[in-house]
């Protein structure tokens, strides 16, 4: 089984559109996973008060020929990613377990070709001005970035403020000026008028977002998703969304650290590191 297309997966980019009985179900399915090879339809219909019709629709909707194929996928995932931790990690292994599958997630769906070409886009334009925001707990992600870029020697600075001076520096961007905009949720309101405000001037418009389906993508000349921590707020641990930020970010310093100026990019940011170091 191909962790590209498994269970967790598609569940994560269709979160959005599911019905209340269809995330009863999932809800059982993520606590119960690793005993799902054996439950027949009936049994997963009783055990959640839902009909026949519910677990097909569920099936449909994530793409799955029919029952059998859906829980042999999360059966196979499950020896995969669970029998071994659960013994190896001991009585750290929930925590574990999680950020492991969280990566697996975030790998199976970011785009690495696209990812690679916006480094090399970004590589090419490295006069442009880049300005990084987020609201809520985006803004982390954007924190992040933009100080991850401005130590590799990009002029790239946090717009993290309130909502009005947001929206008073989008208004003032310009043509090759570069946008990038953290939104989890792929619908935050001052986010959407920063982003249009943006593309108003001809800036150049970065989305990332946990939402396939965003209103992000009317104005987004680069969109990235990934996978944030919402599928286990359920369960027994809470992981920071800044996670799957901090870690598509990291991705970002890989691939600068990949091209043929890696020389001058780490030079760079050996400079920023003892300067901080003299502060501190």
């Amino acid at each position: 089984m191909s962790i590209y297309n498994n269970f967790w997966v598609r569940v994560s980019k269709e979160q959005s559109s599911f019905t209340k009985k269809e995330k009863i179900l999932i809800n059982y399915i993520t606590a119960n996973s690793q005993n799902m090879n054996n439950v027949t339809i009936s049994a997963l219909s009783k055990a959640n008060n839902v009909g026949y019709s519910v677990v097909y629709n569920l099936i449909k909707k994530l793409g799955f020929s029919g029952y059998h194929e859906f829980i042999i996928n999360i059966a196979a995932e499950e020896n995969t990613y669970k029998a071994l931790n659960q013994e190896f990690f001991g009585e750290y292994s929930i925590l574990k377990e999680t950020y492991r599958r969280l990566l697996d997630l975030n790998d199976a769906t970011i785009d690495y070709q696209k990812l690679q070409k916006f480094i090399f886009w970004i590589n090419k334009n490295q006069q442009s001005t880049i300005y990084v925001t987020g609201v809520g707990q985006s803004a982390l992600g954007a924190e992040d970035l933009a100080g991850k870029l401005h130590r590799l020697g990009l002029k790239a600075f946090c717009l993290n403020k309130d909502d009005d001076s947001l929206l008073i520096h989008c208004s003032v961007l310009q043509k090759n000026d570069i946008l990038v905009v953290f939104s989890l949720s792929g619908k935050t309101e001052v986010i959407r008028r920063a982003v249009q405000i943006a593309k108003d001037n001809q800036a150049v418009v970065v989305a990332i977002t946990s939402q396939e389906k965003s209103i992000l993508n009317d104005y987004a000349d680069w969109i990235f998703t990934i996978i944030s921590s919402g599928l286990y707020e359920e369960k027994e641990v809470l992981i920071s969304p800044l996670f799957a930020m901090a870690y598509f970010n990291d991705l970002i310093v890989t691939y600068f650290l990949k091209l043929p100026e890696k020389e001058w990019y780490l030079n760079n940011h050996l400079k920023a590191n003892k300067v901080i170091k003299k502060i501190s």
